[in-house]
């Protein structure tokens, strides 16, 4: 499987949050190890239109930068689709052969382990899906409410939902942003992750935090941190007892 890590240069949300440095390395990093280190992944490959990018990605062993990513497709109105079919489509241009599918992964996701990418693709590859996502669980969708400018709340589903306890409701996902696997084709006929063969493969909240403002960094780096905290504590006490 080929891992796509798209990777502009800009954002207006958190500025420079790709190269931003996260528990002493620059946040994209942490994906391109984690994609270097799944079985089942053969190649890792970015997209970019920022000179940083491609030169912090070029001092990662194992990582390419095969092309830039046109200008017009590193823009804030451009559709992230477009951007990973170009990936797709210069591939087959400069190998020959376009690679059927791709595994998507985004730097602003840096909690996801190399075990939950294997167990992506392997949904994948055992449904024969045409999309699987990573989710992670949410409140139940009778809770979510619309609000107009007056403050005035509206049941998200219709007036007839009601609400009650969480237990009565099935149990709701929500895309977490760590992890796409996609069938080329089907994404360039569809543009969407939606559809009658989609899967969701689920993530724990912990791992599931997509950094878009300074509250996600900093809540993202701190759960890294008490992961490693806790690993580090497994560890001592296996060697100890051992």
């Amino acid at each position: 499987m080929i891992v796509v890590v798209p990777a502009r240069g800009g954002s207006k949300g958190l500025p420079g949050k790709n190269l931003r440095p996260f528990a002493g390395e620059p946040l994209i990093v942490h994906t391109l190890r984690a994609a270097l280190q799944a079985d089942s992944v053969e190649r890792v490959v970015v997209t970019t239109d920022d000179d940083e990018i491609i030169r912090v990605c070029h001092a990662v062993p194992g990582v390419e930068v095969p092309f830039r990513r046109p200008q017009h497709l590193a823009t804030d109105d451009a559709f992230a689709v477009d951007a990973y079919l170009h990936v797709a489509d210069a591939l087959g241009i400069i190998e020959g052969t376009p690679p059927r599918d791709i595994c998507v992964l985004l730097p602003t996701a840096p909690l996801r382990l190399p075990q939950d990418i294997d167990a992506a693709i392997a949904l994948y590859r055992a449904e024969r899906a045409e999309v699987v996502f990573s989710v992670t669980e949410t409140k139940p969708l009778a809770w979510y409410q619309y609000m107009d400018p007056n403050g005035k709340l509206v049941p998200a589903m219709g007036t007839g939902a009601g609400i009650g306890n969480r237990q009565e409701f099935r149990t709701a996902w929500v895309p977490n942003g760590s992890i796409y696997v996609l069938d080329v084709e089907t994404l360039r006929r569809s543009r969407t992750y939606f559809g009658p063969e989609s899967y969701g493969y689920p993530m724990p909240p912990e791992r599931s935090v997509d950094i878009d403002t300074e509250a996600d960094f900093v809540a993202a780096e701190a759960l890294y941190h008490l992961a490693r905290q806790i690993s580090d504590d497994s560890n001592s006490l296996l060697r100890r007892a051992v």
